[in-house]
């Protein structure tokens, strides 16, 4: 969809604003309506990836800081290459990776404490509250992000982690992302932008959508070359089906129970005579008001 009505940001902004969705991520990106779609889907995949790259390195960072460096092979001893007992591990050492990954030596709790606020600190700068306030998600704050953590890992280790440790990989380039979760990351220089349920043609320029208003908001999904037309969202969001799902069970529940009352004007107390009870579901409202 595309709106241009004015909004927080219009009145200090002259650039089109996308909100780029691919499954559960989302993000803001501006652009100009004269941008080359081919240059603007190609910087909106590549951020996509970096985002993805700063999600696995701060996941994998605050295992660091609970669990210790990596071992080389999940599960088995570094040194002699055996497998781990997991109940003796468990029993023995309270820092143990439960699922053997880690070696179950962590830094100390100070050290510990800055990687895991530094990779909180990473994760927020790629949440989906983000996209949520209109802010935009740049290239630039997403290296700062991955930058701090490369600095609390060199405190805690200023020798560096084991060079088998994804943490290591993934700090010195070294990280293929694509092929690591092939089912969330794509290719920049083939993945497409979808608007409007229509497909954007990557060598047209954006303002063939969207016509030349450098105020236009723009919702649109990226996916990748070979993935057919996204679905239609759903109308209502999450919490609003909720609702809605536990106002249809409390209302076939009040019908059962008027059913088995013999009373026939028992109906005229029940909360379902209330022809705004729907609305007041919705609303928070539940209930008359009572006078003393």
């Amino acid at each position: 969809s595309v709106s241009h009505k004015p909004n927080a940001h219009a009145g200090r902004r002259k650039m089109v604003l996308l909100r780029v969705k691919r499954e559960i991520r989302e993000f803001v990106v501006e652009t100009k309506t004269t941008a080359s779609l081919e240059d603007l889907t190609t910087e909106v995949g590549s951020i996509h990836n970096l985002m993805l790259v700063a999600e696995q390195l701060a996941g994998q960072v605050k295992q660091l800081a609970k669990h210790g460096p990596m071992r080389k092979q999940p599960g088995c001893d570094d040194v002699t290459g055996e497998l781990i007992d997991p109940i003796k591990e468990k029993s023995s050492n309270p820092d143990h990776d439960p699922l053997g990954y880690r070696v179950g030596k962590p830094p100390g709790p100070e050290v510990a404490k800055v990687l895991t606020r530094t990779a909180d600190e990473c994760l927020a700068v790629i949440d989906k509250k983000q996209a949520e306030s209109k802010t935009v998600m740049r290239r630039e704050k997403i290296q700062e992000a991955i930058a701090n953590i490369k600095g609390a890992v060199m405190i805690a280790y200023p020798m560096n982690v084991p060079t088998h440790d994804i943490i290591r990989i993934i700090l010195e380039g070294k990280h293929d992302i694509q092929a690591a979760l092939p089912q969330d990351a794509v290719d920049p220089k083939s993945c497409v932008l979808w608007f409007s349920r229509k497909r954007m043609d990557r060598k047209e320029k954006l303002s063939k959508y969207c016509g030349k208003n450098e105020k236009s908001f723009l919702k649109v999904r990226l996916q990748t070359k070979s993935q057919k037309m996204p679905q239609r969202e759903a109308r209502l969001d999450k919490d609003a089906q909720t609702k809605m799902m536990q106002y249809w069970h409390r209302k076939n529940e009040e019908d059962k129970r008027l059913k088995e009352n013999e009373d026939d004007d028992d109906y005229l107390n029940s909360s379902w005579a209330n022809p705004k009870a729907y609305k007041n579901a919705f609303t928070g409202v539940r209930g008359g008001v009572k006078w003393k």
